[in-house]
């Protein structure tokens, strides 16, 4: 039999067990093995100054039937060692060219998110779930979103820039994204991006949130569960206002800058396992680094029994610093 009469789907599998070196010649054989192996090589593509293989951009913006078989792009350039303007040029030619992607990461020089204009005004992403950038939230990243229908995961905005907190916010559409589960960036986007959209799990970097921030979580048409930020509010009231607002909280991690060099009291502690026993499917817990223990309540595995005071170091090898002390409350 001859290969040509093989199956493309036989080939393929038999290409996924090849090293680079292999597909890489597997390609130069014949027109009808070439494409065989271009899908398993360029299926995945990581490019970085330290890899030296940035050369791939170049192939994927002269090479449009190449691109199209790529289905996670991930680019890093350190801003120790910049490209030059023409390089970008290429990586816009590259992305308009990649109309197939799954996950796309773009961690290059903040100021050009211009690389996204093109492709976002004549093609869309229809299986692009996973979308990580280092621009700041602007209008190329705006219209973007709009061709992205299926994206689950969102990162943008999370490096400060030189924008200000008055400078008007770009316009996303109320139908973008709109099955969006996992949102990482400032408050000042999420302002933007949660009300109207199913988000789950929620990280805040720059500024944090503040108590009046609270219910913006609850303008998800989802219950969040999964929420990380930073706040300069006082930890004990700040817990209570999430409660109010997102109770069905799963994990939670608050960085507090309140009186962050201040020991903390037993009152404190106590404090914080009052409100933590409230939130009836938490079950992970990190204050200001911290990592509140628990444990699930004997005879009432549906309700958890936080630490109400510091551990102390074991005096015997089988101390009990969970019960039979204490250090818990049990409610």
């Amino acid at each position: 039999m001859s290969i040509h009469s093989l199956p493309v789907e036989l080939l393929d599998t038999v290409a996924q067990y090849l090293p680079s070196s292999s597909l890489a010649a597997l390609a130069q054989t014949c027109s009808t093995l070439c494409p065989v192996a271009q899908r398993v090589l360029y299926c995945t593509v990581s490019a970085s100054v330290w890899s030296q293989n940035l050369c791939v951009v170049d192939t994927l913006a002269k090479k449009p039937h190449v691109a199209r078989f790529v289905r996670s792009f991930y680019i890093a350039i350190d801003s120790l060692a910049p490209v030059l303007l023409a390089f970008y040029r290429k990586l816009t030619k590259a992305i308009l060219n990649m109309s197939e992607l799954t996950s796309l990461s773009l961690l290059v020089d903040s100021s050009v998110s211009w690389v996204l204009k093109e492709a976002s005004s004549r093609i869309h992403f229809p299986h692009l779930f996973h979308f990580t950038c280092s621009f700041p939230f602007d209008e190329n990243v705006a219209r973007f979103l709009d061709r992205t229908p299926a994206l689950l995961e969102l990162e943008v905005d999370s490096i400060p820039t030189l924008f200000t907190p008055d400078s008007p916010p770009p316009y996303l559409a109320p139908t973008s994204i709109p099955q969006l589960e996992q949102f990482i960036g400032s408050t000042r986007t999420a302002e933007l991006i949660i009300p109207g959209r199913p988000l789950r799990s929620i990280h805040l970097n720059g500024g944090g949130l503040s108590e009046d921030d609270i219910p913006l979580l609850a303008r998800s048409t989802a219950p969040v569960v999964i929420l990380g930020t930073v706040t300069n509010s006082p930890p004990v009231p700040f817990l209570e206002t999430l409660h109010r607002h997102v109770p069905h909280l799963i994990y939670l991690r608050v960085m507090s800058t309140k009186d962050i060099f201040k020991a903390p009291t037993a009152e404190f502690y106590e404090q914080v396992a009052n409100v933590l026993t409230s939130f009836a499917e938490l079950s992970a817990f990190e204050l200001s680094g911290m990592h509140w223990g628990s444990q699930a309540k004997q005879n009432d595995g549906a309700k958890r029994v936080w630490q109400s005071a510091p551990l102390q170091t074991r005096s015997r090898p089988d101390d009990d610093l969970l019960f039979g002390s204490e250090i818990f409350l049990a409610y």
